[in-house]
């Protein structure tokens, strides 16, 4: 079974500093707005005392302010306390029946507590009120993609592929939910990567309950597309890469897969699945030498290490891993400025593809930082600034 990384959005609304709200008609006072304001700003913040205080004399001002209601409804469900959360959510949605934000707010709890049905019929109504929630239409994908992996998560262990298709006939349906408001999200806003990573979820648990090669086939091309695209939109998605490492592991691409975990780990050095599964993936792996394993056992250990990235990024070049090698050579750059080689590698290779700013930029970056050192590198790098600056 594959395993979804999911994560919930949280509506934290800002309110307009004018504008009478649907079920509160009296005008609002310069100081209920100052107060309605100062709210949400402190609650963005964190600071939750500030945010209650403000909201408790917006309330003050007009106990029927749907806004100051929802962001005391907030301020409580990042307290811990639900209950006192829940009371002010329904008291926000009470006063305006067309709050959005209250409705998916009253969702997030439910779904928090694993009441995932009640949690999507919230989370439907408040896009019945705007088409374009962001997070109210993803929240509706999830909770979807959520039911459809419980139903799933039933099969047993080891369970044969007529069970497992079993249970995928009753998963189905949450998942082409699913499926529906991710596709209308790619549309509404096509730059949204968890939605990416999450259709690449619901094609990996398809092509593992699938009986044919074939659909299994598409169902995996067709997982590793939205991956991809998740890391293209957002290319330090932590969950795409842990899943997309997980895809190429079990397809047996393991220089991939050795990849995109080592992306997974310097994202969430203690992330326990992508530490494991790095392991199986260097087994398998093509990209070994001793130099290499050195480095490898030192990102095993620390996924910051800046000089594991650097020696990691070699051997992809060598390997004719280009785009992978150049991740791992500016990895190690954010890690450590003083890496020169490492903007020597990526000086090389943008001056071969012709991109001459890039090279320019990463020539110009090792002779800042060498300070007497490289002299072979700076040599050759002066040469293809010299060149670069006169085209």
């Amino acid at each position: 079974m594959y395993c979804a990384r999911v994560a919930l959005a949280l509506s934290l609304t800002v309110p307009l500093l004018s504008g009478a709200l649907c079920g509160d008609t009296a005008p609002r006072s310069q100081q209920e707005l100052i107060h309605e304001q100062a709210c949400v700003a402190n609650q963005l913040k964190g600071d939750l005392d500030r945010a209650e205080s403000n909201c408790e004399l917006c309330l003050e001002f007009n106990e029927r302010n749907s806004e100051c209601l929802n962001s005391m409804g907030l301020v409580w469900f990042l307290r811990g306390d639900d209950a006192r959360a829940r009371q002010f959510f329904i008291r926000a949605i009470r006063e305006n029946n067309d709050f959005g934000q209250a409705r998916n707010n009253m969702g997030v709890i439910e779904f928090k507590n694993g009441n995932f049905a009640e949690a999507s019929r919230f989370f439907e109504s408040a896009i019945e009120v705007d088409p374009r929630y962001q997070d109210g239409r993803y929240n509706l994908a999830l909770t979807n993609l959520r039911l459809g992996q419980l139903v799933m998560a039933k099969v047993p262990g080891g369970a044969n592929v007529d069970d497992v298709a079993k249970a995928m006939e009753k998963a189905d349906p949450y998942y082409a939910k699913a499926e529906t408001h991710y596709r209308r999200m790619f549309e509404l806003f096509p730059t949204h990567a968890p939605s990416y990573g999450d259709m690449g979820v619901i094609m990996m648990s398809r092509a593992s309950a699938t009986k044919t090669e074939d659909k299994r086939r598409v169902f995996i091309q067709d997982a590793e597309q939205y991956l991809v695209r998740c890391l293209e939109v957002d290319n330090v998605n932590h969950d795409c890469h842990g899943n997309l490492a997980h895809l190429y592991l079990v397809g047996g691409r393991f220089d991939e897969s050795l990849f995109h975990f080592i992306q997974c780990l310097a994202q969430d050095k203690d992330d326990p699945i992508c530490a494991n599964e790095l392991k199986q993936a260097y087994a398998g792996s093509q990209l070994k030498s001793e130099a290499l394993r050195k480095y490898m056992d030192q990102l095993v250990a620390n996924p910051g290490y800046a000089q594991g990235h650097y020696g990691f990024c070699l051997a992809l070049f060598d390997k004719g891993l280009v785009d992978m090698a150049v991740t791992e050579c500016e990895n190690a750059l954010k890690l450590d400025e003083g890496l020169c080689l490492a903007h020597y590698q990526l000086a090389k290779h943008y001056k071969s593809v012709l991109d001459k700013d890039l090279a320019l930029a990463n020539c110009r970056g090792l002779i800042r930082c060498a300070n007497g050192r490289h002299e072979s590198e700076v040599s050759d790098c002066k040469t293809i600034v010299q060149a670069l600056e006169v085209q």
